[in-house]
């Protein structure tokens, strides 16, 4: 088996996803796994697939932009990878949530925070609404690995502490005790 990384944007319409695994199906791809949201009336995707036989990454780039043509018009770039390379070392996952008044700079703060302590953000949304008093609000949601090598109640106080410069309030809960209480799920 031969794997590839496929990322895939487009404006968003019905359609896109069943264009793109279609194109992959042509080439007999077993889809490992995948990701995909829309953002501001664009579509994004990405996907890990196998593939029976090598081929370069340019030209099956080139087959999906072929195959999928008819539906939807895609930008999409391809990287050929290895096991080893898709090999994500074992860490705990938190989840970290924090809200306050919108304004510049706050997914940089708290990405550039989690980047000095090696905590690798495995998915992110954040998204900017109106509360009650009309007043426009940021939500930050992220799901992190963080290395068992650091202390939580420091972790914990740290964020606190950018949250406190922010106004933000910030909650960093074991992804556990987050599904728990909210019953949600992550990918």
């Amino acid at each position: 088996m031969y794997t590839y990384v496929l990322n895939i944007m487009s404006d968003d319409h019905p359609g896109i996803i069943a264009a793109v695994t279609s194109a992959a199906e042509t080439l007999g791809a077993n889809i490992e796994s995948c990701s995909q949201t829309v953002l501001g009336g664009f579509f994004t995707l990405i996907m890990i697939v196998n593939l029976p036989e090598e081929m370069p990454a340019e030209k099956l780039r080139e087959h999906v932009l072929n195959q999928t043509a008819h539906a939807c018009q895609v930008d999409i770039s391809v990287r050929q990878t290895t096991r080893g390379e898709l090999t994500v070392k074992q860490s705990e996952r938190f989840v970290l949530t924090a809200f306050g008044n919108d304004q510049p700079g706050v997914v940089c703060r708290f990405s550039e925070y989690l980047a000095d302590h090696e905590m690798n953000i495995l998915d992110m949304y954040g998204c900017r609404q109106k509360n009650a008093d009309g007043e426009v609000q940021f939500l930050l949601t992220a799901q992190v690995e963080i290395p068992s090598k650091w202390n939580l109640a420091m972790l914990q106080c740290d964020l606190q502490n950018i949250g406190a410069d922010l106004n933000f309030t910030v909650v960093l809960q074991h992804e556990n005790i987050f599904i728990a209480t909210n019953r949600v799920r992550f990918r």
